[in-house]
C-alpha cells in the first residue's frame, strides 16, 4: 500500500445566470437559465420537476454577493475549486464571460478556478450543424429557414490563437486560478473537433514561457483516444454512461421521456477504466435530467439520492487515489437546467454538499496503486473499445465514399430506387450525420420523409418527427437504416415492423449496378 493524498474536487460551473445582451435578443428579455429551470414540466409522477432552490434563491451571477456565497458554501463542504465553462468564438466573441470576469476583479473573493472551453457553436435545435442547444423545447417552428447559427465557432490561425491566449493570461497569472505543478490547468471539451489542436497547443505552450509561466496542464474531454499532445484526459460524466446504458437498452421510456436508474449509471462510472498510460481523471455526477430544455425530448436520471452520490463519490475518490489522480471532478455545481447540481435545493436541502463532505471524511489514508496486472486489463479493455470504433468509422466512410461517387457520376438518385420498388413512404432509421445527409437528399429530390427514428432523440427541422425505437410509430412502406449496425437494427425492428426494410448501403449498391 502506498500512502496518496486524496484528489482535489473540482465542480464544473455553468454561469448562464445572469441577463445579458445576446440571450435577450435570442431567447427573450431577461432569459437566463432560471427560466429553464422554473418552467420545467413533470411528465410522469416520480419526476423530480421542476426544482426549486432552496429558499427559492434564483440568483444573480453579476452580483458579488452571490459568487462571494457561493465560494464560502463549496470551501465549507470540500469543494477545491470551480471548473467555469468558457464560451470562445470565431473572431474572439465571447460569451457568458461576466462571472469570470468580474471574478478576476474581486480578488477578495476566494474563489480557485479553472476553465473547460466549450469549443461548439451555440445553435438552434433545428440547425443543420452540430453544437450547444440551451433551449430546445422553447423553439419556434416558423425559423427554419435560417441556419440556425447563434455564435458559430472558428479557430483561425496563428494571429486568432495568440489573442485567445492573451485573452486568458490574465486568469492563468490569479494566484486563485487552479494548476499543478505551477502549471493551469485548462480543459479542451471537444479536442478531436479542433483540426488545428495540435499547432494550437504548441503556440500556447510557447506563449505560456515566454510570459513567466512553467508551462500549462492542458486536458482534454470526450476523447475516442488519448492524444499525446496534450498532458490527460477526462472521463466525462454522464455522457459517457449514458451512452453506454442507451447502447445496452437500458432506457425506461415514461410519457416519452427516455429514463435511466441512477444506480445503474453509478455502476457504468465506476467500471470505466483511464486510458492506457495516460492521465487520466475521472468525473461525478449528482444526477441528470435535460427536460427543462429539451421537453419530452430529453432523458433524465431516476431514483438518484444523496445516499448514492456518496457511495459513487467515495468510491471515485479510492479509485483517483488508485490512479494517483491530483483531481476528480463533480458533474456539477449548478447545472439546474440539467439536474445536476451540489446546491441545495427544496428537496434534498444541502444533501448532496453533505454527501462530499462524508465522503472525503471517509477517504483512506492510503490506496493501493495500479500494478502491472491491472494495466494490462486496462489496456486490453482500451483496445477493445478503439477496434470497434475502428471498424464503425471504416464502414461508415466506405458508405460515403460510395454515395460521394453516385453524385459525382449523377447516379445518385434515390427517388428512382423508391419509384422502382414501389414505396411511396418512407423512414429514416438512424438520425447522425448519415441521416441528416439522408433527409437533405430526400427533400432536394421532394421525397417526403414521413418521420426518423433514433436512440438518440432530438429535433430536425419544422415538423419532423423523430421517434425511439421502443416507441410505436406510423406505418411506412419501407424504412432506411443508415446506422453502423444495420445488421442488429433490422432484427430488432423486425419484433414490432413488418414492412421493407434497407440499409442505406444495399440502396447505393444497387444505384452503382444501374
Amino acid at each position: 500500500m502506498k500512502e496518496v493524498k486524496p484528489p482535489r474536487l473540482l465542480a464544473i460551473y455553468l454561469p448562464q445566470f445572469y441577463e445579458n445582451e445576446d440571450n435577450n435578443l435570442w431567447w427573450g428579455q431577461g432569459f437566463t437559465d432560471w427560466d429553464s429551470v422554473r418552467t420545467a414540466e413533470k411528465y410522469f409522477p416520480e419526476h423530480d420537476e421542476p426544482r426549486i432552490p432552496a429558499n427559492e434563491e434564483y440568483y444573480d451571477l453579476s452580483r458579488k454577493e452571490t459568487m462571494r456565497r457561493q465560494a464560502e458554501l463549496a470551501a465549507e463542504y470540500g469543494i477545491g475549486g470551480f471548473c467555469f465553462y468558457h464560451y470562445y468564438f470565431k473572431n474572439g466573441k465571447k460569451e457568458l464571460e461576466l462571472p469570470a470576469e468580474n471574478l478576476l476583479r474581486w480578488k477578495e473573493i476566494d474563489m480557485p478556478f479553472c476553465f473547460n472551453w466549450a469549443n461548439e457553436s451555440w445553435i438552434r435545435s433545428w440547425s443543420r450543424i452540430t453544437g450547444n442547444v440551451w433551449v430546445e423545447k422553447n423553439e419556434k417552428a416558423e425559423q427554419d429557414s435560417s441556419d440556425g447559427i447563434l455564435a458559430e465557432q472558428d479557430y483561425g490561425g496563428y494571429d486568432e490563437w495568440v489573442s485567445h491566449f492573451e485573452y486568458l493570461l490574465p486568469f492563468f497569472r490569479d494566484v486563485r486560478y487552479i494548476k499543478k505543478d505551477g502549471k493551469p490547468v485548462f480543459i479542451f471539451y471537444y479536442p478531436d473537433d479542433i483540426s488545428i489542436l495540435h499547432e494550437m497547443i504548441a503556440c500556447w505552450r510557447e506563449l505560456a514561457l515566454k510570459a513567466g509561466l512553467p508551462g500549462l496542464h492542458l486536458i482534454g474531454a470526450r476523447m475516442e483516444a488519448p492524444d499525446h499532445h496534450l498532458d490527460a484526459a477526462i472521463v466525462y460524466e454522464p455522457g459517457n454512461s449514458l451512452r453506454k446504458l442507451n447502447e445496452t437498452n437500458k432506457a425506461q421510456i415514461r410519457n416519452g421521456v427516455r429514463c435511466f436508474p441512477y444506480q445503474d449509471l453509478c455502476g457504468t462510472v465506476l467500471e470505466t477504466e483511464s486510458f492506457f498510460d495516460f492521465k487520466t481523471y475521472f468525473c461525478g455526477v449528482t444526477g441528470y435530467d435535460d427536460t427543462p430544455r429539451k421537453g419530452r425530448n430529453g432523458k433524465c436520471l431516476i431514483e438518484s439520492s444523496p445516499s448514492l452520490f456518496r457511495k459513487q463519490l467515495s468510491d471515485l475518490i479510492y479509485k483517483s487515489m488508485k490512479y494517483e489522480n491530483e483531481f476528480l471532478f463533480i458533474n456539477a455545481w449548478n447545472e439546474w437546467g440539467e439536474g445536476m447540481y451540489l446546491e441545495p435545493d427544496v428537496t434534498s436541502g444541502y444533501g448532496y454538499l453533505e454527501a462530499v463532505k462524508d465522503a472525503l471524511r471517509m477517504a483512506p489514508a492510503e490506496a493501493e496503486t495500479m500494478d502491472e496486472t491491472a494495466r494490462t486489463e486496462s489496456f486490453r479493455k482500451e483496445m477493445e473499445a478503439l477496434d470497434y470504433n475502428v471498424r464503425k468509422y471504416k464502414k461508415l466512410f466506405g458508405i460515403m465514399d460510395k454515395w460521394l461517387f453516385l453524385v459525382q457520376t449523377d447516379k445518385a438518385c434515390f427517388g428512382s430506387f423508391l419509384e422502382k420498388e414501389g414505396i411511396r413512404s418512407v423512414a429514416v432509421y438512424g438520425m447522425a450525420a448519415l441521416g441528416k445527409h439522408l433527409l437533405q437528399q430526400f427533400r432536394k429530390e421532394h421525397i417526403d420523409a414521413a418521420f426518423g427514428i433514433d436512440r438518440h432523440v432530438g429535433r430536425y427541422g419544422s415538423g419532423f418527427m423523430i421517434y425511439r425505437p421502443q416507441e410505436s410509430f406510423p406505418d411506412v412502406d419501407a424504412i432506411v437504416i443508415t446506422a453502423y449496425d444495420a445488421a442488429a437494427v433490422t432484427e430488432m425492428l423486425r419484433r414490432k415492423y413488418t414492412g421493407r426494410i434497407y440499409s442505406l448501403e444495399e440502396i447505393l449498391d444497387d444505384m452503382m449496378r444501374e
